[in-house]
């Protein structure tokens, strides 16, 4: 142990009769690159909070700089040079990204943001070092969804730490975006050592030097990423067995039920949408028809406005004017949310957006059906989609996997029986197996006749599970293709993206 900065002595955490980490040991010296993967469930990012003390272990012990920092409440622990991210960015959306980073100066405060010269110049390094100098004075509720990522790094980086945890800091981020990140972690001072959690394996490969592996919650193996992804148990329990891949995918496209709606009037009609931001168009004059029984992905780079146009739609941003939203006939650009809701749409957030205090009976208990609708769903017809939710319905969403927080969500959703499905980066952060169970749900409700639009940063997973694709770009949408076509032009797709076609992906 000696010259280690932080060393996890058989630590375990503990709920009720689970074990969310179950006697873990890990050390890490001055300056690693140490990487945290597994499968969505494994005690990944308890694991992080553990270290961080936003979790108490059960037991075990947590060394840092040689103290013994377990009943260290969290405050104390970022004061001695703890600093982390989490698994979605979280900022002070009202802030300008300038002011995010000065709260974390330290010593800084909030009365005095302008009064500090050495903390503007602190905070003007941080922000040079992610890239984002020339965004300082946006509003962080303005960035694009990469660079509230990168942000979230330069708050970190502003606190001076000697132990930097990254949670999942590549989830949502596109080809070019993930490789930048890359770039700015190894250019780190050797002086930071870094500790993260991430799916992306080639991600992990190109930034750390050694990795450890869990699996519900115990140690599977520790050693260099080379010999990680050779290693035949770690292929076995994070990889898994994957959802069926395009025949699966293509039967439930070719079925006679969604062969009928394709000639039919879509059940969601969007015409010439508009939305902005301060005054500055984020969306011009989209156009999209979402058919019962069929899935139609949305896809561009981060920024492009994937997510606004989901919120545009189901009511949570204001359309522009002359933005035409309809559902079964009916208009609904002038209507609330509650009552788009009530009509027939439903979403399944970016981020889950669960409640803290809730648990999973509690959260499938929310959602009904409006009175007026002919299609009821029965909580028990939805966990049967999900056994993992099953076995947990009396757990809080921080005693869930990421992977049972996103199943949550989506159960959340179908127990008010929408028509219309609008998805926002369902498989972000989630372990390739369970994104395959993640496509085999989705495929499943399209064949069973709901519509489905889905914003999606995979393109993998949008090219498994979509019918059609429209590709946004520039607050336009500058292309629909067929997944047909896709697959016999399949470097088109990246080529509108330009997204490299090289880019080689988790073996």
């Amino acid at each position: 142990m000696t010259g280690a900065l932080l060393h996890l002595e058989a630590v375990s955490r503990s709920y009720g009769a689970r074990r969310a980490v179950d006697e873990v040991s890990v050390e890490l010296r001055p300056g690693a690159r140490h990487a945290i993967i597994g499968p969505n469930g494994a005690g990944k990012s308890t694991l992080l909070h553990l270290v961080a003390g936003t979790l108490r272990a059960t037991s075990g012990r947590i060394l840092y700089a040689g103290h013994d920092i377990g009943r260290w409440p969290a405050h104390r622990r970022a004061r001695a040079g703890i600093a982390r991210t989490w698994q979605h960015p979280a900022v002070a959306r009202p802030l300008t990204a300038m002011q995010n980073v000065l709260l974390a100066v330290p010593g800084q405060r909030l009365a005095a943001l302008r009064h500090q010269p050495r903390a503007v110049t602190a905070a003007h390094t941080a922000l040079a070092q992610v890239g984002l100098t020339a965004h300082a004075d946006r509003p962080a509720g303005e960035l694009a969804y990469g660079d509230q990522r990168r942000l979230e790094i330069a708050v970190a980086l502003a606190a001076g730490p000697r132990l930097l945890l990254l949670d999942e800091p590549s989830a949502g981020l596109a080809t070019g975006e993930v490789t930048g990140l890359a770039e700015l972690i190894r250019a780190l001072p050797d002086d930071i050592t870094v500790l993260l959690v991430d799916h992306n394996l080639d991600f992990v490969a190109a930034v750390a030097d050694t990795v450890t592996v869990l699996h519900h919650g115990q140690h599977i193996a520790t050693g260099a990423p080379a010999d990680i992804r050779e290693h035949p148990d770690v292929r076995r329990v994070y990889l898994g067995t994957d959802a069926p891949s395009s025949p699966a995918a293509s039967s439930a496209r070719d079925s006679p039920s969604t062969a009928a709606a394709v000639a039919g009037t879509p059940v969601l009609r969007v015409r010439s949408l508009s939305a902005r931001y301060t005054g500055a168009p984020v969306l011009t004059d989209i156009t999209l028809d979402v058919r019962a029984g069929r899935v139609t992905a949305v896809v561009g780079r981060n920024g492009a406005g994937k997510t606004t146009l989901i919120n545009t739609i189901v009511g949570l941003h204001p359309a522009g004017p002359g933005t035409d939203i309809v559902l079964h006939g009916q208009a609904l650009t002038g209507c609330d949310t509650r009552r788009r809701a009530r009509a027939g749409l439903g979403m399944v957030p970016q981020g889950r957006r669960l409640f803290a205090g809730l648990t999973v009976d509690e959260h499938l208990a929310l959602p009904r059906a409006h009175p007026t609708r002919s299609r009821t769903v029965d909580v028990r017809q939805v966990l049967d989609l999900f056994p993992a939710l099953a076995q947990r319905r009396h757990h809080r969403p921080d005693q869930l996997s990421g992977g049972e927080q996103q199943m949550l969500a989506l159960a959340r959703a179908l127990v008010a029986a929408p028509d219309v499905l609008l998805l926002d980066e369902p498989s972000e952060g989630l372990a390739p197996a369970i994104v395959g169970q993640l496509a085999t749900i989705i495929t499943g409700l399209a064949a069973a006749g709901t519509a489905i639009l889905l914003a999606e940063q995979n393109l993998a997973l949008a090219c498994q599970v979509a019918h059609d694709i429209a590709v946004l770009d520039r607050a336009r949408i500058i292309r629909h293709l067929a997944t047909e076509d896709i697959r016999e032009y399949p470097t088109e797709l990246h080529d509108l993206l330009t997204v490299p076609t090289t880019t080689s992906t988790p073996s």
